[in-house]
């Protein structure tokens, strides 16, 4: 072996241990991401439901709240949410609000979805 040879050695070894707490935290935060991702798509869901009672379906508004809070409670991970609905004279407004969590404690991120549809009448 020359000098060049005796060099290198270690030099993978030192590359691996220097990149995998980077990889790691990049596995993390891919996988934070998408569960941020999915709450909030959950939560459209359960906005798009709400409004549709409302405005297709004629339900009052405190028992579309109730559903909503219900089908969050069963169903969601978000914490702490707060769901209210606004009728115009043409439109029903429905927004959720609350806390999606993270993988580490203390890293929850707020999320808020807002869905309006039309008042539909006969």
């Amino acid at each position: 072996m020359n000098d060049a040879d005796h060099r290198d050695l270690g030099a993978v070894s030192l590359t691996i241990v220097l990149l995998a707490p980077v990889l790691v935290i990049l596995m993390f935060a891919g996988f934070q991401a998408a569960m941020w991702n999915h709450t909030r798509t959950e939560a459209r869901v359960v906005a798009r439901e709400t409004a549709v009672l409302v405005a297709r379906d004629r339900a009052p508004t405190t028992q579309a709240i109730a559903a909503a809070s219900l089908s969050l409670a069963n169903d969601s991970v978000l914490t702490r949410t707060l769901v209210s609905v606004t009728t115009t004279a043409t439109d029903v407004i429905v927004t959720i609000s609350g806390d999606a969590p993270g993988v580490l404690r203390g890293t929850s991120a707020p999320i808020r979805v807002t869905v309006a549809l039309p008042l539909e009448g006969w």
